[in-house]
C-alpha cells in the first residue's frame, strides 16, 4: 500500500534544502532513480487509487518512461515536465483507461487556476471510461504554446490540433484551442475554449443510451456539425456561457413513447406532450412516438440559449415544423410547433426543400398555404412552453391565408380580402 502524496518534500528535507518547486526540481538528478520497478495492491494519489499495480521505467534526464499494468489504466507513458517557460508533454499508448469524476474535477480545478501547466498531450487510449461511462477510443493530439513573444499565462494558448473520439454508434471528430478572451477590462484575462465538431452517428438511440437517455430514440442516421464555445477550460463545461452554431441531419428514426423527463428536451421535440395534453387529431401519429423520415435544421446558441427557425420533422403521416428557443441552463422552452398533414405527395416534397433560416417558418407557411388550399384546414399550430420535464401546450389559432400578413410573403387574393 503506497501513498505517493507522503513523499512530497522528503528528499528536500532530508537535505535541509527549502521545498520550492525550483529547488525540489534541482535535487531530482539526486534523489530520484534512472529505473524503478514496482509492483503494489494499492496506490494512493492526489485523492485518487490505483489497484493490482505493476509498473517499471526509467529516467533520461527530465524525461520519464514507464509501463504501467492495473485495473484502472494500462499501457505506455512519456512524461516530461515543464521547464520555466517551456510547457511540459505527456505521450501515451494505453489499452486501458479508466478517470473517475473526482479526477475530472481537480484537473479542471488546476488548469483554471495555473493554464500553463497544461502539457502537450499525444495520447491514444483504446478503451476510455470517464464517470462511468464508456467512451471508446480516444485520439488527441495538442499542444500548449505561447500566443505572443512574452511567455506569459495571458498569451498562452492550448491548442486542440486533433481529438477523435470513436464508439460503435458514432464518431466524433473536433480541433479548436484554449486562450484568452482578449481585450481589456474584468473578462480581459478569462480563457474560452472554441471547438469545431463533426459528429457522424450510426445509431442515435444507441448512443443517447450510452450517455444515460435509454429509450429516447431508435434508430436514426446522420451527423451534427458546427461550433460550440465556452468560458472555462476544456473540462469545464459551462452552459451560461455556452455559443455556437450547429446544424442536424439524422434519417430514418422513431422517437420512442418514454417519459420527458428522462430525455427533457428531446422528450419535447418527440412532441409526445400533444396527445398527453390534448385531444388532437394526430393523436395517432404522435402518442406510441414519431416515426421520422429525417429531422434536420440548425440551431444557434447565444449565452446558453439555443434557437431556431427551421427545424422540421417528415413523417409517413405528417410534418412537424418548429421554431423557438430552448434555454438549455433553465430547462425550459418557448417553442411553435406547426403539423402538415400528409395528404399527399406534395407535403414531403415541400418540407425536403429545406426551410432555410432566412426565410424561416412564418414566410414558409405563408407561402405553403398560398399553394396548398386543400391542406389548409388540417394544418394545426401549437405553442410549447414551460420547463422540459412537464410542457405546458396551447393550441393556436390555426394558420390560412385570411391571417397571413403580406409582409411575410403572401400576395393578396385577386377579387377578395389579403
Amino acid at each position: 500500500d503506497v501513498d505517493l502524496d507522503a513523499w512530497d518534500g522528503l528528499a528536500p528535507a532530508a537535505a535541509g534544502t527549502p521545498t520550492t518547486a525550483p529547488a525540489a526540481a534541482a535535487l531530482a538528478q539526486d534523489y530520484w532513480p534512472t529505473t524503478f520497478g514496482l509492483s503494489a495492491e494499492r496506490i494512493r494519489q492526489g485523492g485518487r487509487q490505483f489497484h493490482d499495480v505493476v509498473a517499471g521505467g526509467s529516467r533520461e534526464g527530465d524525461t520519464w518512461r514507464m509501463s504501467v499494468g492495473a485495473r484502472e489504466l494500462n499501457g505506455y507513458l512519456e512524461y516530461r515536465p515543464s521547464q520555466g517557460a517551456a510547457p511540459g508533454r505527456v505521450y501515451a499508448r494505453l489499452a486501458r483507461l479508466t478517470l473517475p469524476p473526482s479526477s475530472v474535477s481537480e484537473v479542471d480545478s488546476l488548469l483554471q487556476a495555473q493554464p500553463r501547466l497544461m502539457p502537450a498531450l499525444d495520447v491514444v487510449v483504446d478503451d476510455l471510461e470517464l464517470k462511468g461511462r464508456r467512451l471508446g477510443r480516444l485520439d488527441i493530439q495538442a499542444v500548449n504554446r505561447s500566443a505572443n513573444l512574452a511567455a506569459q499565462d495571458a498569451g498562452r494558448e492550448w491548442r486542440l490540433n486533433t481529438l477523435n473520439l470513436t464508439v460503435p454508434e458514432a464518431r466524433l471528430q473536433a480541433s479548436g484551442n484554449w486562450a484568452t478572451l482578449g481585450g481589456t477590462g474584468r473578462n480581459a484575462a478569462q480563457r474560452r475554449t472554441a471547438l469545431k465538431v463533426n459528429l457522424a452517428i450510426d445509431d442515435a438511440g444507441a448512443l443517447l443510451a450510452r450517455f444515460g437517455m435509454p429509450d429516447v430514440i431508435r434508430g436514426g442516421k446522420g451527423t451534427l456539425g458546427g461550433t460550440l464555445g465556452w468560458v472555462g477550460s476544456p473540462l469545464g463545461w459551462d452552459v451560461p456561457s455556452l455559443s455556437g452554431d450547429l446544424q442536424l441531419d439524422l434519417q430514418r428514426g422513431q422517437f420512442l413513447k418514454a417519459d420527458p423527463g428522462l430525455a427533457k428536451l428531446l422528450g419535447v421535440l418527440s412532441l409526445q406532450a400533444l396527445p398527453r395534453r390534448l385531444v388532437l387529431d394526430f393523436r395517432d401519429v404522435f402518442s406510441e412516438g414519431f416515426a421520422f423520415d429525417f429531422v434536420r435544421g440548425n440551431a444557434q446558441i447565444v449565452q446558453g440559449v439555443a434557437s431556431t427557425n427551421n427545424l422540421q420533422m417528415k413523417g409517413v403521416s405528417a410534418a412537424v415544423l418548429l421554431e423557438g428557443s430552448a434555454d438549455i441552463a433553465r430547462e425550459t422552452q418557448d417553442i411553435t410547433a406547426v403539423v402538415i398533414p400528409e395528404l399527399n405527395a406534395g407535403t414531403a416534397s415541400l418540407v425536403a426543400t429545406v426551410i432555410s433560416p432566412v426565410t424561416g417558418l412564418g414566410t414558409f407557411l405563408a407561402q405553403y398555404l398560398l399553394r396548398q388550399p386543400l391542406q389548409e384546414a388540417a394544418t394545426q399550430q401549437y405553442r410549447i412552453h414551460g420547463s422540459w420535464v412537464d410542457p405546458q401546450v396551447e393550441k393556436l389559432e390555426r394558420p390560412n391565408r385570411r391571417n397571413i400578413a403580406p409582409e411575410e410573403g403572401a400576395a393578396p387574393r385577386p377579387g377578395g380580402n389579403p
